[in-house]
């Protein structure tokens, strides 16, 4: 007979670590409103969210995937926009340079995987 040698202890990981981050987050939000410890303002923002976000989806896909680049990156921006004075008028032309840049970096990179040759093919003489 034949039984199913299944782990108790990592089913729950994923629940216990996101109810510990929802009880340093819910400590941090206690402590700020009773005024015990000052926080900056932008810690609190949801530009910091979006870059919170990204670090955890980078670590949820071994930072593998590009999103989280995507997201730290404007959330980044986002921060720096709000919190200081014209920086609007220099970070959104540099943003937009670096994503043209980043796409033709990316389609030169795929050009050159499909010209490379097959490492199985041999010629014949």
């Amino acid at each position: 007979m034949k039984t199913n040698n299944i782990n108790p202890t990592n089913t729950h990981n994923g629940k216990t670590m996101a109810g510990i981050i929802i009880l340093i987050i819910g400590g941090i939000l206690l402590i700020n409103q009773l005024d015990l410890f000052i926080f900056p303002h932008w810690l609190f923002s949801w530009p910091m969210l979006m870059i919170g976000y990204g670090v955890y989806m980078g670590g949820k896909y071994n930072f593998r995937k590009p999103i989280w680049i995507w997201l730290i990156v404007l959330g980044t921006t986002f921060l720096l926009t709000e919190n200081v004075d014209d920086a609007g008028r220099l970070i959104w032309p540099v943003a937009i340079i670096g994503l043209g840049t980043w796409m033709v970096m990316r389609h030169n990179n795929k050009i050159a995987e499909t010209r490379q040759p097959n490492s199985n093919y041999t010629e014949v003489k």
